[in-house]
């Protein structure tokens, strides 16, 4: 695989004032294009579980031949088929006499909800905590942080409990996991939909919102990181939704969102002030940047999705931030980084590829030539006509505020050659791991900033 596959799209910059984003028009509609959106994407479906191996992490791989894992693979296979076969039933037993029916489905969802129940089980109000104790004796302390994370489908709490590890693991923080309870994958589809083309508010959102807001009230913390795997991409942008409207701006400033496989048809982060939407503004006669580019209320935004993952095919790659403006479809705040891989498991197909640990499963290890977090990606002045070329890196996260420069080289110089010949893309080459602020917590590690 070249390194031209590898793709990072910056956050778009400007706002436009007539432009009304379709997640606030008709519930009805938005539900029609989804379904449109879902069957053209239909055959992506049996990616979520591809590829099946290897597993990297051992038991904390969702799909590792461990008896947990199998316990909750038989569950959801049985309701499954449960589902599929209740769903078709009901135009078929519609001749039945009307409390005959009315009892079929009573007795169906009842038996759904055991088993659910089963995968669920109990979870305290205030979230699951990781289990990492025994090993962060050894650790950096980081008591002025507090993290938090929201899962996606099919999630029961042994995999809850697993993807928290994970995640503590990876980067030497204990994590607190808020369940998004799952009834199963056709029932936790449906409710996607209606999430995304309702706005509908499980008591999860609730859950999670109330954790967020009171960490960000806390005097002594000074940093919340918020991390969302697919459904929770949907449920995490409506937390953000109620986040801006209550929660002072400085405040606010002390939360980043990092996202993997994220459904969510938006993702709101607006400006601070007018003058920061005005793009001819950014920059100074010489092409030095202003400062006011930065000026979002949340400074930290990234989403990492695999190329071939539905959910990410449904979610943050339809709403790709380099598409033309008279073509976006909603606001998508936020750093893209797209991996051209399949899978759609947390900790299989997305930790295990992006961070993967040593071979003692304790650390994150540094990236070999093959890694995601390696590869080069060459961003071309290209990708947004009508744009100046610091505007391409700014929105990757890339250019030096001050010295406007990226890794010392001026992209004015670098996009010089570029200009001239259009075929050509930019001279310069970054590495991933430059472009990914997430990737700086590694192993008990902290960006500045």
């Amino acid at each position: 695989m070249s390194a031209s596959s590898y793709q990072v799209y910056g956050s778009i910059f400007g706002e436009e004032p007539d432009c009304h984003p379709k997640y606030t028009g008709s519930p009805m509609l938005l539900l029609l294009a989804d379904l449109g959106l879902f069957f053209r994407n239909i055959l992506y479906l049996p990616c979520i579980f591809l590829p099946p191996m290897p597993w990297p992490s051992g038991s904390l791989d969702e799909l590792s031949p461990t008896a947990a894992n199998a316990f909750d693979i038989c569950l959801h296979s049985f309701l499954f088929v449960l589902q599929i076969g209740f769903l078709f039933s009901l135009p078929l037993l519609i001749y039945l006499p009307f409390g005959l029916y009315v009892l079929y489905v009573a007795g169906a969802l009842a038996l759904n909800t055991l088993i659910c129940r089963i995968l669920n089980r109990g979870i305290p109000p205030d979230g699951l905590k990781s289990t990492e104790d025994s090993f962060s004796r050894a650790w950096a302390r980081h008591d002025d942080e507090y993290w938090i994370f929201l899962n996606g489908i099919c999630v029961g709490k042994h995999w809850l409990q697993s993807n928290i590890d994970r995640i503590s693991r990876t980067f030497h923080r204990p994590v607190v996991g808020v369940h998004n309870e799952t009834s199963g994958v056709i029932f936790d589809i449906i409710q996607c939909l209606i999430q995304r083309s309702m706005l509908y508010a499980t008591d999860d959102i609730r859950q999670c919102y109330v954790l967020i807001k009171k960490a960000l009230y806390k005097p002594e913390v000074k940093k919340v990181v918020l991390i969302l795997h697919s459904q929770g991409g949907i449920e995490g942008g409506m937390i953000l939704d109620w986040l801006l409207n209550e929660v002072p701006q400085d405040l606010i400033r002390q939360l980043e969102v990092y996202t993997f496989g994220c459904l969510a048809n938006h993702f709101n982060n607006p400006y601070r002030d007018m003058d920061s939407c005005n793009t001819d503004n950014h920059y100074s006669q010489t092409g030095a940047v202003t400062g006011r580019i930065h000026n979002r209320v949340i400074l930290n935004i990234e989403h990492y999705a695999n190329s071939r993952d539905f959910a990410s095919r449904f979610g943050v790659l339809n709403f790709e931030h380099d598409k033309p403006r008279d073509r976006r479809e909603n606001r998508f705040m936020g750093k893209v980084f797209v991996n051209p891989a399949s899978g759609h498991q947390f900790n299989q197909h997305y930790l295990d590829t992006m961070f993967p640990l040593d071979p003692t499963n304790r650390f994150t290890r540094d990236p070999e030539e093959n890694d995601f977090m390696n590869m080069d990606v060459a961003i071309s002045g290209r990708e947004r006509p009508g744009e100046r070329p610091a505007t391409v890196f700014d929105a990757a996260g890339l250019l030096n505020a001050i010295s406007g420069e990226v890794d010392g080289i001026s992209p004015a110089l670098t996009f010089t050659s570029a200009d001239r010949d259009p075929k050509k893309g930019a001279g310069l080459r970054v590495k991933m791991q430059k472009m990914s602020r997430l990737w700086l917590y590694r192993n008990g590690g902290r960006p500045i900033g």
